[in-house]
């Protein structure tokens, strides 16, 4: 196991409060890796591209639409190679939607347990929970929905006012709010899946922090979905290890006790907020804020054993939120083993500049294949672009570069059978 440099405060009721001050910024973390304008525009950049791969004359998109829940579901479940692509589907959701806040976006109309239906089955089978899947609560429902919105409102209003910069950070990686009916929620609190990025499911709240948490919660693992899938975080790899939490007797596979690490640390650094601002005592029964950092430091302390199957950005950002040695984080030497010759970029291959100057290639096939590229790198493809190149004619240090692609399989030597 790598040496873990000691994290846990010195006293387990501290450490329940979340009083300690030297913890990291997360916010801060977060713009280090991707500043969150650049990282929603890189998103929706990939979306775009991906769409372009299975709609043939596809226009450009606005970001209503790329933001949409179900149309990412969509185009996800289509890069995985399991649903085809339907660039006829009807995945609109603004007749359906009121914004609160001017800029969180809940499910109201009386049509929306229809249009979320299918999304809802997916979400509860996953979810294991017994019956049937739950309902929405929507203007229909008169009294009860007007005091959930009331709530909401509230609620929104509290974590932007005790925390904003968390608030800024997340909640633009929020694209829909839906609030289920308590008759048929089955005891669920808040919920969001990796199927349906930028949605987030909540019980009727019955105070504003229960509303503000589900944001933090539920958000961070919006904002880590985006980052997982716009940087290096995880691998093609499938690891077996599993994490059993002392505080529940779950078996999470590897992505999902970093999904965890990560909400788990905003969470605390909420519950700073909170306790500051004397309102600790207003928060929910089921709040997990009075134990996010002892739980992030538990998670974290076995990811610190598990980080070699991360990748470079996710075993940063583990290590940064620990406050852990950085110096630590190992970079793999890619082993040069193309051989000489003329080499070309794969046919078909769409491209998409950033302007950081990264670049992602999009690559057709079953499963299609998504690779994000460095300025240097991009470079490099787009030499490639304009005619096949030899590998004196790149150098050395783009010979590296050359070497990725052609592992990656976006690049080929000219004369090989392909």
């Amino acid at each position: 196991m790598t040496p873990f440099l000691e994290v846990v405060p010195p006293d387990r009721e501290a450490a329940r409060m979340n009083l300690r001050s030297d913890w990291p910024d997360a916010t801060a973390v977060h713009a280090a890796l991707a500043p969150a304008d650049e990282l929603l525009s890189e998103r929706r950049a990939l979306y775009q591209l991906a769409a372009e791969l299975f709609w043939r004359g596809a226009p450009k998109l606005p970001e209503s639409r790329l933001d949409n829940p179900l149309f990412r579901f969509r185009v996800g479940e289509a890069l995985a190679d399991r649903i085809p692509f339907d660039s006829t589907a009807d995945d609109d959701l603004d007749d359906v939607v009121t914004e609160v806040g001017g800029q969180l976006k809940i499910a109201s109309g009386a049509g929306a347990n229809d249009r979320l239906a299918d999304t809802l089955r997916v979400v509860h089978s996953q979810s294991g929970a017994p019956g049937t899947p739950p309902r929405l609560l929507t203007q229909v429902d008169g009294e009860s929905f007007r005091e959930a919105i009331d709530i909401v409102e509230a609620g929104l209003a509290r974590f932007r006012e005790v925390s904003p910069a968390l608030a800024r950070d997340l909640l633009p990686h929020t694209a829909l709010l839906v609030i289920l009916d308590p008759a048929t929620s089955n005891g669920l609190v808040s919920a969001s899946s990796r199927l349906f990025p930028g949605l987030i499911l909540i019980d009727k709240p019955t105070c504003p922090y229960d509303v503000a948490e589900a944001l933090v919660h539920e958000g961070a693992h919006q904002k880590f979905f985006d980052l997982a899938i716009t940087r290096d975080f995880l691998g093609s790899e499938v690891d077996d290890r599993v994490f059993s939490p002392s505080w529940s007797t779950a078996r999470w596979p590897l992505e999902q006790v970093v999904a965890a690490f990560h909400a788990y640390a905003l969470l605390a650094q909420f519950a700073e907020s909170v306790t500051a601002s004397g309102e600790i005592g207003q928060v929910g029964p089921s709040s997990l804020l009075p134990f996010a950092r002892e739980r992030e430091t538990e998670i974290g302390r076995w990811l610190l054993g598990a980080e070699e199957s991360l990748e470079s950005d996710a075993r940063w950002l583990l290590r940064t939120l620990l406050r852990a040695d950085n110096a630590a984080i190992r970079t793999e030497e890619s082993k040069n083993s193309v051989l000489d010759g003329r080499y070309a970029l794969k046919p078909f291959v769409r491209m998409a500049r950033m302007a950081t100057g990264r670049m992602l290639l999009a690559s057709p096939g079953h499963p299609p294949q998504l690779v994000w590229l460095n300025r240097n790198a991009a470079e490099v493809v787009e030499q490639f672009g304009e005619e096949p190149l030899s590998m004196s004619a790149l150098g050395p240090e783009k010979v590296k570069i050359l070497n990725g692609l052609v592992a990656s399989e976006l690049a080929y030597r000219v004369g090989e059978p392909r």
